[in-house]
């Protein structure tokens, strides 16, 4: 009769065999994973892209449509303004010319019965041929004309025995002197003004060199 005794079995070699057999498949697995093509990868990404990015896309051009917009506004409004600048120095261009013509108009005006005197002083003096009464009333004319430049602001430089001022005084002479220090105005050849304290003409003078042996006039 045959020994039906069972032969005992090695349980570490089985489960040690059954772990080779699951690591092996596990590494099986992996290798495949990271034997993905590239195109696969990409279109994974790609379509992970599609879930999250639309509603950022969509608020992205929103945005950019508004700041097209607000830059079209704002390109309107510099045009309107450049515009509106330039209109507005053409009317001060025009506003300053015209005031100039009313003041040189009013001027004239007031100029004009001074002139009506002097055709009357050379009329008369033809007439009677009297120097003095002509002398007279040229006189008279030229402070007619001297207080209607001192209302506009005009006034002769006081210039002989002052020190010469180069901001006042032309000098178109110097002369040697003992009896005045150097740089005296000696003589106003041509009389100069200021309006309203701007020197609008300067006055030509001769002025003093001084020297220690007698006058030399050059």
């Amino acid at each position: 009769m045959a020994d039906k005794r069972k032969i005992p079995i090695d349980d570490d070699s089985s489960a040690k065999k059954a772990s080779d057999e699951q690591s092996s498949g596990a590494e099986t697995a992996s290798e495949e994973v990271m034997t993905d093509s590239p195109g696969e990868r990409d279109l994974v990404a790609e379509s992970t892209l599609e879930e999250v990015l639309p509603e950022d896309v969509v608020a992205l051009k929103a945005r950019c449509e508004q700041a097209e917009k607000r830059a079209e506004e704002e390109h309107e409004n510099f045009l309107r303004a450049l515009a509106d600048f330039n209109n507005y120095r053409r009317r001060a261009k025009e506003e300053i010319r015209q005031a100039r013509e009313f003041a040189t108009e009013d001027f004239i005006v007031r100029l004009l019965p001074i002139l009506d005197n002097f055709e009357r002083a050379i009329a008369a003096a033809e007439q009677t041929k009297d120097f003095d009464s002509l002398h007279g009333g040229v006189i008279l004319i030229l402070r007619q004309l001297r207080d209607l430049l001192s209302k506009e602001g005009v006034e002769p430089i006081h210039a002989v025995g002052e020190q010469f001022d180069p901001m006042k005084h032309e000098a178109v002479m110097r002369v040697d002197t003992s009896d005045y220090p150097d740089n005296t105005v000696l003589e106003e050849v041509r009389t100069g003004y200021t309006m309203k304290g701007k020197v609008i003409r300067p006055s030509a003078v001769k002025v003093s060199r001084h020297v220690e042996h007698g006058p030399e006039h050059e």
